[in-house]
């Protein structure tokens, strides 16, 4: 069995620390999150965490660094764009809600990363047909975006409906919205008279 060195302890506890800083931001925000409880979560010192990042600030940049560089790894093995959507979301929907929710530069550009896959999604799908375009594109890339972290953001509210756990709560609305997804909602035009467009232009 191999000892770990020094370099390789050091670089596991700035891995439990990121790993921490993205609970703590996702359950309690970026402002109330603090130094102190980011390191007591990964097991060290507030002195470590600041040796390593040196600010909360950059502590969140790579936190949304790592978000960035599971979307492009994923990219990269992934054949379908809907997968890294569902896939980045499935791994940092928490994070992802309390953060876009936040406002600001570093959520604005996690968000337009997240339009970005969101567009090759569209593209794709529309391509192959299988999926269907909207008369406006780019609001429908937001709006499945927008769709995706919804759960999340009522995350608390989903386990108490679901008795208290969060991932049950999260799969039982997943077959509504597949659903919603494949066969849509209404069985009129009424929703799309609602919006000011006659049946013919929706499509």
């Amino acid at each position: 069995m191999r000892t770990a060195s020094v370099e390789d302890r050091d670089l596991t506890a700035r891995a439990r620390i990121v790993g921490s800083a993205l609970e703590r931001f996702a359950a309690h925000g970026y402002e109330a999150a603090t130094m102190r409880d980011i390191a007591a979560g990964a097991g060290v010192s507030t002195a470590l965490v600041t040796h390593h990042f040196g600010t909360k600030q950059a502590l969140r940049a790579e936190c949304d660094a790592r978000v960035v560089r599971f979307i492009v790894e994923k990219q990269r093995v992934e054949t379908a764009a809907s997968d890294v959507l569902g896939d980045v979301l499935g791994t940092f929907g928490p994070y992802l809600a309390r953060m876009l929710g936040e406002g600001g530069e570093a959520s604005d550009a996690l968000f337009e990363r997240l339009l970005e896959v969101s567009r090759a999604m569209i593209a794709d799908g529309s391509a192959s047909g299988w999926l269907r375009a909207s008369r406006d594109p780019e609001a429908q890339a937001a709006a499945l975006v927008l769709l995706g972290v919804a759960p999340f953001l009522m995350l608390d509210r989903l386990a108490a409906w679901a008795g208290g756990d969060a991932e049950t709560g999260l799969r039982r609305v997943a077959v509504p919205l597949a659903e919603l997804y494949t066969h849509g909602l209404t069985t009129d035009d009424r929703l799309l008279a609602a919006a000011g467009l006659a049946p013919e232009e929706a499509r």
